[in-house]
């Protein structure tokens, strides 16, 4: 059978779309080979206008949390424990946490009492001998006599280690510095304990912090008082405040600086030193051009934002560098110029300078 030539079908198509006898035919475009030619749709968009502002940031970070008073009480001197703390009991400012056996340091004072007074009956005699050989006439000793008497005697060394034994004997007794609960209990009633040796840790409940680690580029934007809000993990759904108030000036080798926040206001929530928290810090950036997050789309690896122009109903793709972002919104530094309309949906597969179709809202 012949085959028939492609310009040949073209005519007959026009043929039958002049002659179809009243039935109205759809005309169908062909090229030269035959094939039918299908006509581009051009996609539909939806533009919002990129508008100078602030964006709202919210970082996320992990941290534990810390007392800021807390202290190690350890052993004056060396004895015999009579009396130990009790772990988690709650001390109030001035209450007895331990005592060392009192005794020896008891009869330490009474030999150092006792020394001070024949001290005093030395210095008394030898004033005395010295008055007896005063001259005929004369009272009073000279002044370089009296103090040579005073230090033959050996009343100022008495009258010292009378103060050490003193001192010796309050150290045997450890009060509370300030009003906390005792943890880490390292030692018991009965118990030898040496000079130094740990005792017990007191922990100021009302003095909680969160430490945790932030880049040294985020630091900037911080100051002390700045607002925070700490979670515990364990107990997720609890939210306290917070406020920065200390920064560790030096920069690990991380590139990371330590910081620590000041727990407000913990309600009756039992929180305890050393548990693992999430800090939430919430401010904003510095002025800069805000787009929807769904604007932002990747061609290369390369952050792209498509642009409308109206006059020839097409999109631009221009490059852009993200500053930051949110869940919402992205901040960029360049490539977009505020007010310019901006394509936030129908974006995904557009090619520059391709033409599209706005949606009305």
């Amino acid at each position: 059978m012949a085959r028939l030539h492609p310009s040949y079908l073209y005519l007959c198509l026009l043929f039958l779309t002049h002659c179809g006898g009243g039935e109205k035919v759809e005309p169908v475009a062909v090229n030269l080979s035959g094939e039918s030619i299908t006509e581009v749709v051009a996609p539909e968009v939806t533009i919002v206008q990129a508008r100078l502002g602030q964006l709202p940031l919210r970082r996320q970070t992990n941290g534990n949390l810390r007392a800021r008073r807390e202290i190690t009480i350890s052993s004056q001197i060396g004895g015999v424990l009579t009396l130990a703390p009790v772990e988690g009991k709650y001390y109030r400012r001035g209450d007895t946490l331990a005592v060392t056996d009192l005794r020896p340091v008891r009869l330490a004072v009474d030999r150092a009492m006792a020394a001070r007074e024949e001290a005093a009956f030395r210095h008394r005699d030898l004033l005395l001998r010295l008055s007896i050989n005063l001259p005929p006439g004369d009272t009073v000793l000279p002044r370089l006599a009296r103090d040579n008497a005073l230090i033959q005697s050996g009343l100022p060394a008495a009258e010292v280690a009378l103060r050490e034994a003193h001192y010796a004997l309050t150290q045997a007794i450890q009060l509370a510095p300030f009003a906390g609960r005792a943890a880490e209990v390292e030692a018991q009633a009965g118990q030898l304990v040496g000079v130094g040796e740990e005792i017990c840790t007191l922990i100021d409940p009302t003095s909680l912090e969160a430490e945790f680690t932030l880049l040294e580029q985020e630091i900037p934007r911080l100051d002390q008082g700045h607002r925070i809000t700490v979670s515990p993990l364990a107990l997720p759904e609890v939210k306290i405040p917070a406020t920065l108030d200390i920064v560790n000036p030096r920069v690990n080798d991380g590139g990371l600086l330590r910081v620590r926040a000041r727990l407000g206001n913990t309600g009756s929530h039992r929180l305890y030193p050393g548990m693992n928290v999430m800090v939430t810090i919430a401010g904003h950036s510095d002025e800069a051009v805000l787009l929807p997050k769904e604007a932002l789309v990747l061609r290369s690896g390369r952050p792209v934002v498509f642009t409308y122009d109206e006059e020839s109903a097409r999109a631009k793709w221009q490059y852009v560098s993200v500053l930051h972002e949110n869940d919402e919104m992205i901040a960029v530094g360049e490539g977009v110029e505020p007010g310019a309309s901006v394509i936030v949906s129908g974006n995904l597969n557009l090619d520059h300078d391709a033409r599209v179709i706005v949606k009305v809202k």
